[in-house]
This record gives structure tokens, C-alpha cells and sequence, in this order.
């Protein structure tokens, strides 16, 4: 216990280091794989789901080959498929190879083009008595049949969350950092219209027809969030200590400077400047290509964000905002599956000594391990061990 809360202390204080833009005693190593570890173990979720200690060790066993310091975000089962099943949705799936979680969105009930209205006048109280409705079969029938498959549902998101915990626990054990569990969390307001209410294809439609009907309905649904927000800036001004907390690019990939300035930076700002300004980062997972975004953060303090690429050439990134805002970064998913060991290692080292200096880096891939075939896996082992390596003053 105490080698795993001393190497818990250490990782802390390197990720604070970097993201204060001060050089770590080591560059701070992370990873991120969703369903991938199943994969690694030689079996799958479905397999082992219902057996929550057997999930969880077979989770973690690619930490005996890999070595990380940090995860920036919850890491374990993604969706309780089976609580879904018992109210009836199809929304979540198990894929075709037993591992992967598919968000099948085509399935789901939107709400409807003229339910805006009712939308905006009270978010609440329409999802709840009219979108879950929809989407939930299990809901409709008679109050002694929902609250039967409710109870159902509770009793398969047990197994859900006893193993999720125990990955968690089996993660602290090993003095792996969870970067963003001490922090607000921004949840864009476009992307709850484009995940949870009208579904992707309809929001694009809407932002391009009725831009100022989405934008209404942005603006209550960040009031709803802002209001349930229980942190504070008060909660961490002062405070020697890491705090960070987490944003998606979702929607944000697909809109046009002045959206991004409406539907992404403007709530930001409005709503977690204080934050920002009483030492809080953010860890922004990106997706997509957003380097004509970055610029928009020099508008925030330095060091606030930490700013995760997928699609965008990293080095152009750094010079566009890596005097500014943290990097995470390092190895991009084509090489770790189609590059040679040593081409991999070539562009890590590289990645290092260009970003590393001076702090604001932190190394991850650019795209999570979903699958079996995701990654060269003598390719992935070599980088991380070069990586650990090579990270340290």
C-alpha cells in the first residue's frame, strides 16, 4: 500500500509540474483503451461480465506489460448494457467480437422538430416524462410494470459497477493517477442536444435551418447544468494541489469558427472562467481536426487547458498553442498498427524532445485501443517502455 500511495504522490506531482508548464522529473505516461484490455487478456466483456472480480483482473492485466502513470478519465466498462436490456433499449450494444460497447443511436426515439417548445420550457421534465418514455419501452406500460423492470434494471447494473470499482481500486493499487476525477465537468450543451435529445443528423440540420431554436435551447440547457453544478471556483482557490477537470470535442469538430465561438468557447468561458482563474485545468479530449480552434484558448489563463489531438499533426499544434496550453500526445494509432517498432520510436522520441521542454506534455496515443487489431502489440510495448524511458530528466 504505502509503494503504490508514493508512486500515486509522485505521478501526481509530475502531471502538476507539466501542466504548470515546469519541467516533471518524468514526462507523465498515459494511456487510454475502453474495451481494449479484454482484447489484450485473449477473452472478451461478454464472456466474463457477469463474474465482476474475474472482469476486473482481466481488465488490468495489460498492466503487467504496459506501464502507465495516469488515465484521464473513468477507465472500465463504458455503458451497463444489461440494465438497458431489462427497460427495453437498443441503444447500447454488445458489438459482433463480444467486447466492443456500440452506441447504436439510429436506434433511439429523437425528439421531435416541433417538441423544441416544450424542450426549452422545461428540459427536466421532458425528458423525463416524454423522451425516456420513447426511448424506454419499459416505461410504458402500467407503474407495476416499469417499476418491475426498473427494479431488474438495478439488479443488472450491480455486476456493472461492483466491477468498475474494482478496476478502479485495481488502478490505485497501482499508483495510476486518475487525472480528471478532482474537477468540474463541462458538458457541452450542443453535444446533449446531439448525444441525448436530437440525435446527430437532426442537430446539424437544425444549427443550419432554425440555428437560433438550438441556440434557445443550448442556453436552458446550460442554465439546467450550470444550476445542478455542485464545485465551485471558491471549492479550489488557494489550493496547493491538482485539480482538473474534463470537456469532450464532439459537436465542436463539425462547426464553423463563429459556431464554435457560440456553441463551444462562449458557455466555457462563461461558465468556468472563475474556475480557471482559481488554478483549475481542463482536460479537453479532442476528436476530429480542430486546429483552427486552439487559437480561442490564449483567451483563457496559461496552463488551463490540456489538450488531447486525435486528427491534427501535433507539431503544427505546438506551435499554434503549446507556449499556452498542456499537450497529450505522443503516437498516433496508424503508426502503432501499421509503422515499424522502429518508426514508432523514432516519432515518439521526436514528440519528447519537441514538446517536452519546458513542461505543458504529457504523452497518451491519439486514439483509444478499441479492439484486438487496433495496435501492433510489440509495436505498443516497445513505445511505452521507450517512452518510460526516455520521459525521465
Amino acid at each position: 500500500m504505502k509503494v503504490a500511495e508514493d508512486k500515486l504522490s509522485i505521478n501526481k506531482k509530475n502531471l502538476k509540474d507539466a501542466l504548470s508548464f515546469k519541467e516533471p522529473e518524468k514526462v507523465p505516461i498515459g494511456i487510454e483503451v475502453a474495451m481494449w484490455p479484454y482484447a489484450y487478456a485473449g477473452t472478451s466483456y461478454a464472456q466474463v461480465k457477469e463474474d465482476p472480480k474475474t472482469a476486473a483482473s482481466e481488465y488490468v492485466k495489460f498492466l503487467d506489460d504496459i506501464s502507465i502513470d495516469y488515465m484521464w478519465g473513468p477507465a472500465g466498462i463504458t455503458k451497463p448494457i444489461d440494465s438497458f436490456g431489462e427497460l427495453g433499449s437498443d441503444s447500447f450494444l454488445i458489438g459482433s467480437d463480444g467486447n466492443s460497447i456500440v452506441h447504436a443511436q439510429t436506434n433511439e426515439m429523437p425528439m421531435e422538430e416541433g417538441e423544441y417548445e416544450e424542450f426549452i420550457k422545461d428540459p427536466p421534465t421532458y425528458w423525463r416524462e416524454i423522451l425516456l418514455r420513447k426511448r424506454l419501452p419499459a416505461f410504458q406500460g402500467s407503474y407495476e410494470e416499469a417499476y418491475l423492470a426498473f427494479v431488474k434494471a438495478l439488479n443488472a447494473f450491480r455486476p456493472f459497477h461492483e466491477t468498475n470499482k474494482l478496476i478502479g481500486d485495481a488502478l490505485t493499487d497501482r499508483g495510476i493517477y486518475p487525472l480528471t476525477h478532482n474537477g468540474p465537468h463541462y458538458s457541452v450543451p450542443l453535444d446533449t442536444l446531439f448525444d441525448q435529445v436530437r440525435g446527430m443528423k437532426n442537430t446539424l440540420l437544425d444549427l443550419r435551418r432554425r440555428p437560433e431554436v438550438v441556440k434557445r435551447a443550448c442556453d436552458k440547457i446550460f442554465e439546467m447544468d450550470m444550476a445542478n453544478m455542485k464545485e465551485k471556483p471558491s471549492d479550489y482557490a488557494d489550493k496547493d494541489d491538482l485539480f482538473c477537470g474534463v470537456t469532450v470535442y464532439h459537436s465542436a469538430c463539425f462547426l464553423n469558427p463563429n459556431q464554435f465561438d457560440d456553441m463551444f468557447m462562449h458557455y466555457l468561458k462563461k461558465g468556468f472562467m472563475k474556475f480557471f482563474e482559481a488554478g483549475v485545468h481542463m482536460f479537453l479530449k479532442g476528436e476530429g481536426k480542430f486546429l483552427h480552434t486552439l487559437n480561442r484558448y490564449r483567451d483563457l489563463p496559461k496552463g488551463a487547458m490540456v489538450i488531447m489531438l486525435e486528427e491534427d499533426d501535433p507539431f503544427e499544434c505546438h506551435q499554434e498553442i503549446g507556449d499556452w496550453a498542456t499537450l497529450a500526445t505522443g503516437i498516433t494509432a496508424d503508426l502503432l498498427k501499421y509503422g515499424s517498432k522502429q518508426q514508432c520510436i523514432d516519432y515518439v522520441k521526436k514528440c519528447f524532445d519537441t514538446f517536452a521542454p519546458g513542461g505543458g506534455f504529457i504523452f497518451m496515443q491519439d486514439r483509444p485501443l478499441m479492439g484486438a487489431k487496433d495496435a501492433n502489440l510489440d509495436n505498443l510495448i516497445a513505445v511505452y517502455e521507450f517512452a518510460n524511458a526516455y520521459g525521465k530528466k
